[in-house]
């Protein structure tokens, strides 16, 4: 079948929609099937018959992010199925193209949105103001439902995500269906990764990966860090980068940790499931994930998490049994409980490996044909 994808964030970026969409196209083209991309103009976006870019601006407020300026007069191509990965102007040309050539649409809601409006509001004495921030996140919910009731189906990552999305009145069909990961082994071992790093085997390494933002919570794992190096001999890797870098090395230092902290900026594949691999903890602090494709991917490497305890992360956490879930009061006591106890650890690992089989990238690609094939039936 002939898929065109349409979404606000693709290469250069790193982030999970770019992930999800990269992986799902992946194993789209391997399994014959013709996939298309249309996303905002990048000067580093590579450019194929595949894909289209839309003209666009950088975002003041993100330089990282583009707003692009659609026009569906250069998406003729006829397509089965349209297939949208977020509700902005990008997402909109989707909808529209769908609508006028009555397609099939299907939506993924990857991001919630509305914990992400403070990027739309410069000025932190405006941001910080109760009434404001309520009333953008009520809007910014609106618009996603408005936006979302427009597709034939939307996809919720999780659970606990299509709960949250019905609560928010999405009136069309959800069905749960999580971006999966390559769950081959990484086949260098693990004291081979330290030394090719320049660690130590008998550092204790904690990884966090995912970008830099204000969303993400990343002080509240250096405030845990603070307390967990003063009885180990700890380091904390910090992959990707963000807005919040600069920020947060600056914290480090204030808490005097900086010698045993880690930003590793943007790095390949390959290297990231080299950390994986090598690393004794994974943590993420984040309470706006739609999923937690990270958690996944540390699962199938074996890596036991500690996680806040926040909707989506804690359940995938406490479902599958690959980690301990902490509140902010008590993440360095749990971090630290991980890290010097070998017996839950050498249990949790376990445990890792029977969940991430249940997210293994072909049957989760195999599930979402599936998805297009019911849609493309019923239109």
């Amino acid at each position: 079948m002939r898929i065109a994808m349409f979404t606000d964030t693709y290469e250069p970026q790193v982030n999970g929609v770019v992930t999800s969409i990269k992986r799902f196209t992946s194993e789209l083209r391997k399994m014959g099937h013709e996939v298309y991309i249309f996303s905002p103009a990048s000067p580093e976006l590579k450019k194929s018959n595949l894909t289209h870019s839309f003209r666009s601006i950088s975002f003041r407020n993100y330089p990282e992010y583009r707003i692009a300026l659609p026009l569906i007069k250069g998406c003729q191509k006829k397509f089965d199925v349209i297939h949208v990965h977020s509700p902005l102007s990008v997402g909109l040309a989707g909808v529209a193209l769908a609508k006028y050539y009555k397609l099939p649409l299907i939506g993924t809601f990857h991001t919630q949105l509305p914990e992400y409006t403070h990027y739309l509001i410069k000025r932190d004495r405006i941001r910080k103001i109760k009434p404001v921030e309520k009333i953008t996140k009520r809007f910014a919910w609106k618009y996603c439902s408005w936006f979302y009731n427009h597709c034939d189906c939307v996809i919720a990552p999780t659970e606990d995500m299509k709960e949250i999305l019905s609560k928010h009145k999405f009136r069309k069909r959800i069905i749960v269906l999580p971006t999966g990961t390559d769950i081959k082994k990484n086949k260098n071992s693990r004291s081979f990764l330290r030394k090719k790093y320049s660690f130590s085997p008998s550092d204790k390494i904690i990884l966090h990966v995912g970008r830099i933002t204000k969303e993400k919570n990343i002080e509240i794992i250096l405030d845990a860090m603070k307390t967990v190096i003063k009885k180990n001999d700890a380091k904390l890797i910090i992959t990707s980068d963000g807005p919040m870098r600069s920020e947060l090395e600056k914290y480090a230092e204030a808490l005097g940790i900086s010698d045993n902290v880690i930003f590793t900026g943007y790095i390949s594949d390959h290297a990231l499931n080299d950390y994986y691999q090598l690393s004794d903890v994974f943590v993420m602090a984040s309470k706006t994930e739609t999923q937690g494709i990270v958690l996944i991917e540390a699962a199938a490497n074996s890596l036991p998490s500690v996680v806040l305890d926040a909707d989506v992360t804690a359940a995938f956490v406490r479902q599958n049994k690959t980690g301990l879930v902490a509140n902010k009061k008590d993440f360095a006591k749990k971090l630290q409980y991980m890290l010097n106890n070998n017996k839950i650890k050498n249990n949790l690992k376990k445990n890792c490996l029977s969940a991430a089989k249940k997210y293994d990238i072909k049957k989760c690609t195999d599930d979402l044909v599936q998805a297009y094939s019911e849609l493309i039936r019923m239109s």
